[in-house]
C-alpha cells in the first residue's frame, strides 16, 4: 500500500481522560477513552514529555487531566492548562475508592482510579489560587515554620537544662525567654568544655530563629500594603481578635472570597463544621470535622475568645451556650463559627463590622 493512501487516526472531538499519580522521579499515567481502561504508563516528571506522548497517539483529542494535589503543588496544572489541555487537581480524599483499591495501593492503581472517575464526572476541582496569592501564602506560612523551628529550639535547651542537671531559677520558673532569661542561659558554667559549647551553639541557634521570625514577621506585615489587599485589610482589622498577621493569613489563605457563594461554605472551608452520623430518626452530631484550613481554623478560634470580651453579643451567646450545658472549650467553637459567618459578610458586603448585634 502506498504511503500516500495511508489514512492517520483523528480524534477531533473526541474526549481522553488522564489520571495521573505524580512523584518526584517519575509518573504513572492512565488513559480512559469512551469509559473504557486503555492503558496505562510511566514517564519521566515532565509536563513536556506527557503532551508529546498525548498528541502522538491521540491526535486533536480533547485532553482532560486530573491528579491528586500533593508536593508538586499547581505547577504542572498550570502548564497544562497554558498548553490548552484541561487540567484540574483532586483532594486525594475526595477519589472514590473500592474495597480493593483501599487494601491494595500501587501508583498504577492509584492512576487509573482517578482516570476512570474523571470520565465518570465524578471528581472535583480545589481550588487553584493565583500565583501572586500562592507567592504571598508562602511567605505567611514560611513565618509559622520558622516560629516552630524556635520553639523547638527552645525545648532542645529546656531539655538539655533538664539532662545536666540545671534547675531554671525561681524568678525565671515561668520561662519567657526574656532578654535575662537568655543572658542567664550565656553565663551558665559548665563542668566540660564541649557542654558549653553545645549550649552556646543552642543559644545562638536561639537567637538567629529570633531574628529570622522579626524580619518575616515584618515582611508579612507588609503584605496588607498591596492594593490588592488593603480595602480587606480594613475591613478584618475591624473584627475583635483579628490583627495585622491575622488578616494576612486569611486573605492569603481564603483569595477571593466570592469563590464560597454562601457562609456555610467558609465555614465548611475552615473546618468549623461538625461531624454527623445520622440514619432514619437517629441523629448523631460529632466533634468538628478534620477536614480544615489547618492555618485558619486555630487561628478563628483564638480570634472567638478575644472576641467575647469585646463583643457583647457575642459574650451573651457564649454565656447562653454555657446555661445549656455546653463546655466552654464546645461553646467557644460555636462562637469561632458565628465570628466566621460575621466574617464573610463583611467581606462579601464590604461593611465594617459592627459590635453588638444579634445578627
Amino acid at each position: 500500500v502506498c504511503s500516500s493512501d495511508l489514512e492517520k487516526v483523528n480524534f477531533t472531538g473526541q474526549k481522553i481522560y488522564v489520571g495521573m499519580d505524580v512523584h518526584l522521579k517519575s509518573w504513572s499515567i492512565a488513559i480512559v477513552y469512551e469509559g473504557r481502561f486503555m492503558r496505562r504508563f510511566s514517564q519521566p516528571p515532565s509536563v513536556e514529555a506527557l503532551c508529546t506522548t498525548l498528541s502522538r497517539d491521540y491526535p486533536g483529542a480533547s485532553l482532560h487531566v486530573a491528579y491528586e494535589a500533593g508536593f508538586c503543588g499547581f505547577g504542572t496544572q498550570r502548564e497544562l492548562n497554558k498548553r490548552d489541555v484541561n487540567c484540574i487537581v483532586v483532594n486525594a480524599a475526595d477519589i472514590p475508592k473500592t474495597d480493593k483499591e483501599k487494601k491494595v495501593k500501587t501508583d498504577s492503581m492509584d492512576a487509573k482510579s482517578i482516570a476512570e472517575n474523571l470520565a465518570a464526572g465524578k471528581l472535583n476541582a480545589i481550588h487553584v489560587p493565583d500565583t501572586k496569592t500562592e507567592s504571598d501564602r508562602q511567605l505567611v506560612r514560611c513565618r509559622l515554620s520558622i516560629r516552630r523551628d524556635l520553639q523547638r529550639t527552645k525545648n532542645r535547651i529546656k531539655s538539655a537544662l533538664y539532662f545536666k542537671g540545671i534547675s531554671i531559677p525561681e524568678k525565671f520558673d515561668n520561662a519567657n525567654w526574656n532578654k535575662a532569661f537568655v543572658q542567664w542561659l550565656k553565663d551558665i558554667e559548665t563542668e566540660y568544655p564541649s557542654a558549653k559549647l553545645m549550649l552556646t551553639r543552642q543559644i545562638e541557634q536561639l537567637e538567629w530563629h529570633r531574628a529570622q521570625l522579626l524580619q518575616i514577621t515584618r515582611d508579612a506585615r507588609a503584605i496588607l500594603k498591596d492594593a490588592v489587599y488593603e480595602p480587606n485589610t480594613k475591613l478584618l482589622l475591624s473584627v475583635p481578635g483579628i490583627g495585622p498577621l491575622n488578616a494576612v493569613t486569611i486573605l492569603t489563605e481564603v483569595g477571593d472570597i466570592k469563590r464560597f457563594t454562601r457562609a456555610i461554605y467558609f465555614n465548611s472551608f475552615l473546618g468549623l463544621c461538625p461531624t454527623e452520623h445520622s440514619t432514619g430518626g437517629n441523629k448523631h452530631k460529632g466533634g468538628m470535622t478534620m477536614r480544615c484550613n489547618n492555618m485558619l481554623r486555630p487561628l478563628i478560634i483564638e480570634a472567638a475568645w478575644v472576641a467575647i470580651r469585646h463583643d457583647p453579643a457575642l459574650m451573651l451567646a457564649f454565656e447562653n451556650y454555657k446555661k445549656k450545658g455546653i463546655s466552654p472549650k464546645r461553646a467557644i467553637v460555636k462562637i469561632a463559627h458565628k465570628l466566621a459567618n460575621r466574617i464573610y459578610h463583611i467581606l462579601t458586603e464590604k461593611e465594617l463590622y459592627e459590635k453588638g448585634t444579634i445578627k
